[in-house]
């Protein structure tokens, strides 16, 4: 019978310096196979502040790419901002809260990585909170009326319900002209 093989190229085999030092190649523009746009969607949160997502590129294809080492790029991210870039986080309370709860989220019956913008694959860190399976449950009711294909859905919504979006700390999708109204 022949031996299982046993991988040695995932997320889990590499140290937490190491996956950031990975995804900091391709943030910068230096893996040879992915690029990082920074501005895949943009959104605007509860305060009307402009909030882009990041997405993972193929070089060759163009196509997104989610998975990264056999995980979300997100947790690839979220890895990067506190051990290749804490300065990301203005606030260091904040930065060491992210590093102190991220092993909560490399497992499969842990903490979930919530999308406060709805985009299960953006992996700015800025956009992900670490928490229960109830918040992320909760935010995807959220996300189904600030993402609705209908705007005046997404921007009733917010506007009626501001206050708990900032509570629950989620924003939603904004028409263009819109967006660009707000950074005039």
């Amino acid at each position: 019978m022949a031996q299982k093989r046993k991988r040695t190229d995932t997320f889990w085999h590499y140290t937490n310096e190491n996956n950031g030092d990975f995804f900091n190649r391709i943030l910068m523009g230096q893996h040879e196979l992915y690029e990082l746009i920074q501005t895949e969607e943009v959104n605007l949160d509860y305060k009307e502040r402009v909030r882009s997502c990041w997405r993972v590129h193929h070089k060759v294809t163009g196509r997104p790419v989610d998975g990264l080492r056999s995980t979300t790029a997100y947790r690839l991210a979220l890895v990067w901002s506190v051990y290749t870039c804490p300065q990301f986080y203005k606030n260091v309370d904040r930065c060491n809260k992210v590093k102190d709860n991220l092993p909560k989220i490399k497992t499969k019956h842990a903490d979930h990585s919530r999308h406060r913008c709805g985009n299960d694959w953006c992996c700015n860190p800025s956009h992900i909170l670490i928490g229960s399976r109830t918040s992320n449950e909760v935010d995807k009711h959220f996300h189904y009326f600030l993402r609705h294909t209908d705007q005046a859905v997404c921007m009733g919504f917010m506007d009626k319900f501001r206050a708990l979006c900032k509570k629950q700390k989620v924003w939603g999708r904004y028409p263009v002209n819109i967006v660009n109204k707000t950074l005039e």
